[in-house]
């Protein structure tokens, strides 16, 4: 009687604990997830973060950013300028 007795209990946290993994998956699926998780919350902050200081330093809010945009902004375009002045192919000039 004891021997059946335990081997039901046994048999009964058995299928409790298989529920309880089928419940939680698999650790490493779960680890992935919180991962990516905090991942896209650090990313999106950030963009957030790019977007509104782009959109006040657009509309004058936040002036030291404005002149260091600024700057930036003629230092890309002197990249730009410097680009389109050197030639693409130096085999099509010769012909």
């Amino acid at each position: 009687m004891n021997e059946q007795f335990d081997s039901n209990k046994l048999t009964a946290i058995n299928d409790n604990l298989e529920k309880i993994d089928r419940k939680l998956g698999n650790l490493w699926f779960s680890f992935a997830k919180g991962t990516l998780y905090g991942l896209g919350s650090i990313i999106g902050a950030g963009i957030a973060i790019i977007l509104i200081g782009w959109f006040l330093t657009v509309i004058g809010v936040i002036p030291a950013l404005k002149s260091t945009s600024d700057e930036w902004r003629a230092s890309i375009q002197q990249i730009q300028d410097a680009k389109n002045l050197l030639p693409v192919d130096s085999a099509a000039q010769a012909q």
